[in-house]
């Protein structure tokens, strides 16, 4: 079996369990737009929405795919189903939203999730969330659908830990990492304001999605570590204390599905219980693969950075009953099975 069949069979898995999981009849015949269609939920999304197409569909979802750099690779092969439009260019820049064609649907996942890069671009990082936010929804047809793909990090210096849609964090724009943080408050305050013209609009608070479809060089936490463990040693920086909740991507989304297609709420906490300290998350990967973890006697930690990340899901598993999720052992092996393909 080539590299690209490993690849494609990983996500076609997923798509099925998604599929599997949640009637996606409401979407028949629709025209879908899609941001950041090369990122790890966009892919997810389009081979949720093909393998919906080609199993099920009574009329073909049309989509469009937007990503910022013309796709290479599996996603070169993936975006040439004939149901799917490949369209490249900035967000940011309002002329080439513009020349998007109308949609039924606009899911916006386009972003620097990796604090790295959105710290890298932070003017840029905000207008994802904002301007190209506003933007985009001049590109939805009358009665259509809007789902804005917001972050936990909203509930930056939330000293419960509860993480429920009504509470909010206590960091002010002089964060470090407000570029991110307020861009996703704001781009929330946006999909407020449309649900308030009545556009069926919704924010989806996500922490820390993985699995198959991650693009290669991803600097996030568990995808260094498996690179690194791929590589023959995993070296932690510090003890790795601080705590992290994982959501699986098939899990993810099944919950962004839910909320595109109909909604009570305007905001929705998604992600997984795969609740792990950054130490245990090593181990099992090092177990997995099978190479030495050092575990450091240091307490460093990055200090702009939350010290746990974890988000109360009653609402989304209330409103939709998901609460069949993928065990984090699995998870880790078909994300490792990605990233040791995916070169």
């Amino acid at each position: 079996m080539s590299k690209k069949d490993i690849l494609i069979g990983l996500l076609n898995t997923d798509a099925k369990r998604v599929n599997d999981k949640i009637s996606l009849s409401e979407l028949n015949g629709l025209e879908i737009t899609i941001t950041g269609a090369t990122g790890l939920i966009g892919l997810n999304l389009i081979c949720a929405l093909i393998y919906y197409n080609k199993h099920h569909a009574k009329q073909p979802i049309k989509i469009n795919a937007l990503s910022y750099r013309e796709p290479t690779g599996i996603f070169k092969d993936i975006f040439k189903d004939e149901n799917i439009v490949s369209i490249t260019g900035d967000i940011k820049d309002m002329r080439f939203i513009e020349k998007i064609p109308l949609s039924d649907c606009i899911i916006h996942s386009a972003g620097y999730g990796q604090p790295g890069k959105f710290l890298d671009d932070k003017l840029g990082t905000i207008a994802i969330n904002t301007s190209a936010t506003i933007n985009l929804a001049n590109r939805l047809r009358e009665n259509g659908r809007f789902l804005f793909l917001s972050s936990s990090e909203v509930y930056s210096g939330n000293t419960t830990n509860k993480n429920i849609e009504g509470d909010i964090g206590s960091t002010d724009p002089s964060h470090p990492r407000a570029c991110y943080i307020e861009g996703k408050r704001a781009g929330e305050a946006i999909i407020n304001i449309l649900r308030e013209k009545g556009v069926k609009a919704a924010s989806a608070r996500l922490a820390l999605a993985y699995g198959p479809g991650i693009r290669s060089g991803d600097e996030r936490v568990l995808n260094q570590f498996i690179q690194k463990a791929l590589n023959g040693k995993i070296n932690l920086l510090d003890k790795g204390d601080a705590m992290r909740s994982y959501g699986y991507i098939s899990d993810v989304i099944i919950m962004l599905l839910n909320i595109l297609i109909d909604n009570n709420f305007a905001v929705y906490n998604i992600g997984g219980k795969s609740v792990t300290s950054i130490r245990n998350l090593a181990i099992i990967i090092g177990e997995e693969v099978g190479v030495e973890v050092n575990i450091p006697d240091s307490e460093m930690h990055m200090h702009d950075a939350p010290q746990i990340v974890g988000l109360d899901l009653a609402r989304v598993e209330n409103e939709y009953g998901h609460n069949d999720y993928i065990s984090f052992n699995q998870g880790i092996k078909n994300t490792i099975e990605w990233i040791k393909y995916n070169k």
